[in-house]
């Protein structure tokens, strides 16, 4: 590992010299590296002969020496059970990157271009098995790829909102009350594929006209990510709407 800065108990002795301290060996070195990790060194740092430099390690110096050891080894976050408390990153963020990549290496793609986004699908033999992820992915890629100026076609609209005592609806997924034909140039879909670390998303962006894939991208989300989604989706609400 490159080391970008280098300390020495055996600096600090010169400090420590001039206030009276007295000595006669250093107790160690710290390294920090790059990724701003801690590493201590149990070989002493010498100190010059004749310098005059005397240092004693006090109990401040021993307590520090065990909060910097480093365990050697990498240990898999899932399989010790790594879930942190905070993320920097969510759903909606791998979504924004998958719109970068698909907007990035697209062809043959303009904003006169209609194009709906369906549910991505595990990688089986039926196509057909989605998955919390899966629908919420399609959700927030609905948003992401609009940003870029493409014509986003919602194909779960009914011809009418519907009134009930729980809300008004305009949404459906029953193909009794959608419309019959959707009038659309492309479609984004894409696969997963799971693992126990998490999960491969691949999407494309195909042309309903001869099936052409005008853009791909794919993104790996870490499992702790679709352990949430799941979690939040455990209960589904039945439907209130007569179908």
């Amino acid at each position: 590992m490159k080391l970008t800065a280098f300390f020495s108990i055996a600096a600090v002795s010169s400090v420590l010299a001039l206030t009276g301290c007295s000595s006669t060996e250093s107790i160690g070195s710290f390294w920090l590296g790059e990724d701003g990790e801690i590493t201590h060194d149990a070989e002493p740092v010498s100190v010059p002969s004749r310098s005059g430099l005397v240092y004693t390690p006090d109990s401040r110096d021993r307590e520090y020496q065990q909060h910097v050891a480093v365990t050697p080894g990498y240990k898999d976050p899932i399989h010790s059970g790594f879930f942190p408390a905070k993320t920097h990153k969510a759903l909606n963020d791998y979504a924004s990157q998958l719109a970068m990549e698909l907007m990035g290496n697209a062809t043959r793609l303009t904003q006169q271009h209609t194009v709906g986004i369906a549910s991505f699908v595990r990688l089986n033999a039926g196509l057909s098995d989605s998955t919390v992820l899966g629908n919420q992915l399609s959700e927030y890629l609905i948003t992401e790829l609009q940003d870029f100026g493409l014509a986003i076609v919602d194909f779960k609209l009914t011809d009418g909102i519907t009134v009930t005592p729980q809300g008004d609806f305009v949404m459906s997924r029953s193909g009794k009350r959608l419309a019959k034909s959707v009038e659309m140039d492309h479609v984004v879909t894409g696969t997963i594929i799971e693992d126990d670390r998490g999960v491969r998303v691949n999407a494309r962006i195909v042309s309903l006209q001869n099936k052409q894939i005008v853009a791909s991208a794919n993104v790996y989300i870490p499992a702790f990510i679709v352990m949430d989604l799941n979690k939040m989706a455990r209960v589904e609400a039945p439907s209130s709407i007569t179908e």
